[in-house]
């Protein structure tokens, strides 16, 4: 079962929930029957829980119930190579519910998606391809189909990824599984889920890298 923004919860539910976790049984509203139920629980929310509960906005209980194991997913500004796959899945899924195909977008287009903080991380990515998707009339996604704000050239004296270089996906592919890897403590099998891959096709590429990186040192 998936908690989404688990830290957005009223005191009324968390107080709910912490039964749920303790009792493993639930009663719907209007019923008399109690049923047993027998479930994995992940929590996901962009707040500092612990922070939280020194503030006394969440349940110190109900926080060291959920936190047996816990992952850092770094937000999409601290993994911007993650953006031009995002990107790419985003326009497949929203030209196919549009009716559209889009080859890709622009070098401007890029440039300043890459330079934004992108504080709602996926989401707010998700959201600027849709809406771009719904109003771009070419093959290619353009600056001026993107929102306003993401049109705005960046400031002097701040970093912009003029100097990013398209990487090949091979490259890119061990950059977010090596990240994965470091969110997991190396644990394969833990990086292998998150992934949404088997541990054996993880187990093979992490070879594949290893025999590379030695073919490189050796040629050199």
């Amino acid at each position: 079962m998936f908690l989404d923004e688990i830290g957005e919860t009223s005191p009324g539910m968390q107080a709910k929930l912490l039964r749920l976790i303790q009792n493993r049984e639930i009663q719907r509203v209007g019923s008399p029957e109690i049923k047993i139920i027998n479930v994995r629980i992940i929590a996901a929310t962009n707040r500092d829980l612990r922070s939280e509960v020194l503030a006394r906005r969440f349940r110190e209980d109900l926080f060291y119930r959920l936190s047996s194991i816990e992952l850092r997913v770094p937000g999409l500004s601290e993994r911007r190579e993650d953006i031009p796959i995002l990107v790419q899945h985003f326009l497949k899924k929203y030209g196919e519910a549009y009716g559209k195909q889009f080859k890709g977008l622009t070098r401007r287009a890029q440039i300043a998606l890459l330079r934004h903080d992108w504080p709602g991380n996926v989401r707010e990515l998700e959201n600027v391809i849709s809406g771009a998707a719904i109003s771009a009339v070419g093959d290619f996604l353009d600056v001026s189909d993107l929102p306003a704000h993401l049109q705005k050239p960046a400031r002097r004296g701040t970093t912009t990824p003029c100097d990013w270089r398209p990487q090949p996906l091979e490259e890119v592919r061990r950059n977010h599984i090596q990240r994965v890897l470091e969110s997991c403590n190396g644990n394969r099998v833990r990086a292998a889920q998150m992934l949404g891959i088997g541990r054996t096709s993880l187990y093979r590429f992490l070879k594949r890298a290893d025999n590379q990186a030695a073919a490189a040192r050796a040629g050199h």
